[in-house]
């Protein structure tokens, strides 16, 4: 008889009820909220395919700064973990606001070995974990190939994968501008997936960039 692998995060025990959303982050949104909502018509379509708990590993394309603020203003857990790169850590004011949502920093090859023990700390403590698949900003528009050792990751951990394709955010303040247009962010969410056990890395790449970029607009589309 074959041995299986055991996953790299166990599913807990019981799954708690939702917790109340804490002070900073309803402070965080509301702040957010007054510029995004009005400026840039942030809407979410999608919504029914979020579970109420995790744990939860959250996959989306990058395509600007304002993904995270997009991100912040509409994610429903009281505890989502966002990666991050570390650089965006030492900005002011956006170093202070991640902080106290609890991102993790890591750095942008996604290789350093603390950020990942956090990564799957929190899908072993049941959270939701939110991580740019690129594992960095696309420069022309259009969703790239996903990071090779986030897919690892994804492949390993054998928890639930929910797709989210942001549009409207590259058009808005793409790779080297510093005003931002007033342009729709529209976020779509995806059904649920999951990786079947042993899925090589290759294989959970693109099932993970499939599922992103069928909600995104044809001019965010892979061009390979």
């Amino acid at each position: 008889m074959s041995r299986r692998t055991a996953p790299l995060v166990a599913a807990p025990s019981a799954s708690p009820a939702p917790a109340r959303l804490p002070l900073d982050r309803r402070l965080i949104k509301g702040f957010l909220s007054l510029y995004m909502r009005p400026y840039h018509q942030l809407e979410l379509v999608g919504a029914e395919h979020i579970p109420p708990r995790g744990p939860i590993l959250v996959v989306l394309n990058h395509a600007s700064l304002l993904d995270v603020p997009a991100l912040m203003v509409l994610d429903p857990f009281p505890d989502t973990a966002t990666v991050v790169k570390v650089e965006m850590f030492r900005m002011p004011v956006v170093g202070w606001f991640l902080r106290r949502w609890g991102a993790i920093p890591v750095e942008r090859d996604g290789r350093d070995s603390s950020g990942i023990r956090r990564m799957l700390g929190v899908l072993r403590a049941g959270g939701a974990l939110a991580v740019a698949a690129e594992g960095t900003r696309t420069r022309s528009g259009h969703l790239e190939a996903i990071n090779p050792v986030f897919a690892r990751i994804a492949a390993s951990a054998d928890v639930p994968i929910l797709p989210v394709g942001i549009g409207g955010s590259y058009a808005a303040l793409p790779a080297g501008a510093f005003v931002p247009r007033p342009v729709k962010i529209l976020v779509r969410v995806g059904p649920v997936f999951r990786l079947e056990r042993g899925t090589d890395a290759d294989a959970a790449a693109r099932r993970i960039r499939s599922e992103i970029a069928r909600l995104l607009p044809p001019e965010m589309q892979p061009l390979d």
